[in-house]
Parts: C-alpha cells; structure tokens; sequence
C-alpha cells in the first residue's frame, strides 16, 4: 500500500493495516517544494519505525526527473528493503537504477545487492519492452503495472472488466514468469467501491499475477480476499497431493481427485498455492509436511 512521503499521520494506519508491504512514496504523493524534507523523513521512518514483517518499499522519482539519484542515496541509508523505479521503458532505465543504488550501499556501509528494485512499466515502451526489462538486472525482483498512466498514454477509456488493458497486462504476466520474478497490478483509483477494488484484482489474479498495489486501507481486505486460498482451496491441493503421492508409491504418474486427471504439473500448482497459504499461517503441520514433500519432489 502507498503511503505519501512526508505523510506522518497514514504510517501507523498503514502498519496496522493488512497490507504486506508499505511503499514510501516520494514520486507523485508528493510536491516537487517538498521533495527533500520527504526524503530525510522516508529515511528517518525507515531508521526508526518497526515495520514488523511487512515489507519496506520505497518508490524514488524517476532518474530522468533529476531527483532519482538523491531520492536513492538518501534513502539506502536507511535500509529498505526495495525500491519502486517509476516509469521505466527499458533496461537501461533499470540497469543506471543499479548502479546507483550499488554505489549507495557501499557508501552507506550496506550490503551490496541487499536492496530490491521494482520497475513500475506505466508506458507503452515499457510495455513493448517488458521481457528485455524482466530479465536485465539480478537485482530486479519484480514488475509493477501502471494502469492509470498507461490508459492515459493509450487515450484508452477503460471500461468494466478492464479489456483495454488486457494486452498490456498479458505481456507483463509473461515477461516476469520468463524471468522468474514477481508481478503486481496496479492500484484502483476508486476508494468507496470496494467491489470494484475487488473485481479488479481477481481479473490479475486469473491472470496470474502475484497481487495488487493498493492506495487506502479498505481496499486490502478484497485485494487479500482474492489473493488469499479458501479452505475449500487448501483442501483441494492437499488431496491433489495425497492422490499423487500414493499413485508414486503405486508406481503411477496419474491420478484423479472429483473425476479429473491430476498429475506431475499439479504439483507446481499446489506447491505455489500453499506456499501463499503456509506464508498466511493457514497450514497445519501435516500439511505443512505435505508441502515439504511436493518442493522435494519437485527439486
């Protein structure tokens, strides 16, 4: 969930919320006269503020902007856990990222390669550029869709269900599995329709992104609804896994759970399912024990 630099009143709102990370905003929440005093108090939130296990995220102005690079070396410091690169169109915009945040940690004392970066496609070059910008830098660790200022660069009037996006969606989802990494759909401008909030982030999810960005704590129970498995889910996989297992031990490859055939792929699924299910504190320990059977046979 974004919360603007500077903004002291929405940190505690946001570290009690039920985002899984928190992005200190120092791009568009904040304005250009105010820009070095958010700087000094992202870090000082950073230095100072236990975030528990959420994640600390920082989104930086764009390097192009001529503020990138101090927004970079002053918050390294404090040590985030990644960077947001905003607007980004292709690796070079990614790898100059890199080198800076690189210089920033040696002369901040801070591991090198400890802090992530996110790229933030948002345009239609980096949209054509997806894959070239996945697969350019280590240090990369996921993808972020910029809805609003793509629709705005396409003159696209986006409807119900979104389909004016779904080419832009489609190729991010592709270039991230390509390159192993995460990708997260952007935020929904509407804050009182939680429906929509919702509708919007089961569309990514049955696309099969990782999750959703988020502007207000009540869009997060929704986002967290769809991202979440049920119970009914957890169960599922859990038999997908029982019927594998005991079809291995019969010297089988196939099986079949409620009539349809599961098999070796099944297990990707599942391990992915209930790895998201494990990280909720959902799983008992046997089934817990059942996840650690599938990631070994997978391995």
């Amino acid at each position: 969930m974004f919360v603007p630099g500077g903004m002291t009143r929405f940190v505690d709102k946001a570290l009690h919320s039920e985002a899984d990370g928190i992005i200190f905003d120092l791009e568009d929440a904040v304005a250009m006269e105010r820009k070095h005093e958010a700087r000094a108090w992202v870090r000082q939130v950073l230095q100072e503020r236990d975030c528990g296990a959420k994640e600390r995220v920082v989104r930086v102005n764009g390097l192009g902007s001529g503020l990138g690079a101090e927004d970079i070396r002053a918050v390294v410091p404090g040590r985030p856990d990644s960077l947001v690169l905003p607007k980004v169109d292709c690796p070079e915009d990614v790898l100059q990222a890199d080198a800076e945040i690189t210089a920033a940690e040696r002369a901040a004392g801070v591991e090198p390669g400890s802090v992530a970066l996110f790229a933030f496609i948002e345009l239609p070059h980096g949209v054509e550029n997806a894959v070239s910008v996945a697969t350019c830098c280590e240090r990369l660790t996921g993808l972020l869709f910029g809805a609003v200022d793509f629709a705005t660069a396409m003159h696209a009037h986006v409807s119900e269900g979104r389909p004016e996006l779904s080419y832009a969606m489609s190729r991010i989802i592709c270039a991230a599995r390509i390159a192993g990494i995460d990708a997260l759909d952007g935020v929904c401008t509407e804050v009182i329709d939680t429906e929509k909030v919702e509708r919007e982030a089961r569309q990514a999810m049955l696309l099969g992104y990782d999750g959703k960005l988020a502007i207000h704590p009540g869009q997060l129970a929704g986002i967290n609804r769809v991202f979440t498995p049920s119970d009914a889910e957890v169960r599922h996989w859990i038999e997908v896994i029982d019927s594998l297992r005991a079809a291995q031990q019969a010297g089988r490859g196939v099986s079949t759970v409620d009539g349809a055939l599961v098999e070796k792929p099944h297990l990707t699924v599942a391990a992915r399912i209930l790895s998201v299910a494990e990280a909720a504190q959902m799983l008992t320990e046997c089934e817990r024990e059942r996840l650690r059977w599938v990631r070994a046979t997978l391995s």
